[in-house]
């Protein structure tokens, strides 16, 4: 079997893959990160919450207390309070910029522009070849390591930085049944699917 297309990779595609497969890769960490914010969220309020009670004990009116009142009897509770709530704010952008900073700053490594040129493709029981204007690169099977798959394109990893990456959208219903076969025959064991 000989599986024959051409493709031009957009930006578009390249970004929807990255951001799947980098909310797959490190999502341990990111619920990490959620729950430590959460976490500091809680330990902000309960801060708070000693402070109030603080206040109530005696006849200090709770919305005449002034700042330097605050810092002269409970100084550990509103240190702690600021504290807390710095780094849960911190940690909360972290778990939603980051992704986003990691991809832009793929995109702007010179290296990876060629990504957007055009290719061709050939795909065969043996090999795969990918032919640009510039070279033409030959990989066997056996040196794919693993093959993800997410609604709009399917990747074939050479290693952990380096990929192949197909859109399902640019090629005819036969032709994806014929890759989605070599793949499954290929590469059974690893194979994912992430939406």
């Amino acid at each position: 079997m000989v599986l024959r297309f051409t493709q031009t990779l957009t930006q578009e595609n390249w970004l929807n893959f990255n951001k799947i497969y980098m909310k797959e890769k490190n999502k341990r960490r990111r619920y990490l990160l959620l729950s430590i914010s959460i976490i500091s969220f809680c330990m902000f309020f309960y801060s708070i919450y000693r402070i109030w009670t603080f206040f109530q004990k005696d006849s200090f009116s709770f919305l005449s207390i002034s700042f330097t009142q605050i810092i002269h009897y409970c100084p550990i509770d509103f240190y702690s309070a600021l504290l807390f709530f710095i780094v849960g704010i911190e940690l909360w952008l972290i778990y939603y910029k980051e992704i986003d900073f990691r991809i832009k700053k793929m995109l702007k490594n010179s290296s990876n522009r060629s990504f957007f040129v055009e290719k061709e493709f050939i795909i065969t029981n043996e090999k795969i070849e990918v032919t640009t204007q510039l070279s033409t690169s030959t990989y066997e099977w056996p040196i794919f390591i693993n093959c993800i798959e997410t609604n709009n394109d399917l990747a074939l990893f050479l290693n952990s930085s380096s990929i192949l990456l197909i859109s399902k959208k640019e090629l005819s219903q036969e032709q994806l049944f014929q890759l989605k076969q070599l793949i499954t025959e290929k590469m059974a064991d690893s194979y994912e699917f992430l939406t």
